[in-house]
């Protein structure tokens, strides 16, 4: 997306990019998790050598790896399920957004209706067409763009970080 000086991002371009910064932090964990967990592993055979071995020196630094490692395992884990919470909280986030544009939209389609239609008294149409225009600044903070306003990826999807 290209940003317009002067002009904010609107209401659901804030709240994808959100998402999307939160799914880049899932694969990065995720990613960071996996190796971990496999130098853990390569780990514990290298202290069952160290055993049969007798190598007590190294074998004291191997275990205090692992205790160092198990530890970052956990609180990898620990983030990677923070982020899947966040992440869940975005995309109802954004869902609840897009619904209420379509509201808004909705809403923005039936009075545009009433005044073309002259089913109004004279006296309303000022009122009518204030609430048009207040609904179509609504509708402009949200985000009306379609760029925006469409399905979000599951969090397994590839997604780009930009």
């Amino acid at each position: 997306m290209l940003l317009i000086p002067g002009r904010s991002l609107s209401e659901i371009a804030r709240a994808l990019s959100t998402l999307k910064g939160l799914e880049w932090r899932l694969q990065e964990t995720r990613a960071l998790l996996a190796e971990h967990k496999s130098e853990r592993y390569s780990m514990d055979s290298q202290r069952h050598v160290l055993e049969r071995t007798g190598d007590i020196n190294n074998l004291m630094e191997i275990k205090s790896r692992t205790v160092a490692l198990d530890k970052a395992i956990a609180d990898l884990v620990a983030s990677e399920t923070e982020c899947l919470a966040r992440i869940a909280s975005a995309r109802r986030y954004l869902k609840g957004l897009n619904g209420r544009l379509d509201d808004l939209r909705r809403e923005a389609a039936g009075l545009s209706e009433q005044l073309a239609s002259n089913q109004i008294p004279p006296d309303l149409v000022p009122q009518v067409r204030t609430t048009l225009r207040r609904v179509e600044m609504q509708i402009e903070a949200l985000g009306e763009d379609s760029e925006f306003a469409t399905a979000v990826e599951p969090v397994g999807a590839k997604t780009s970080r930009y």
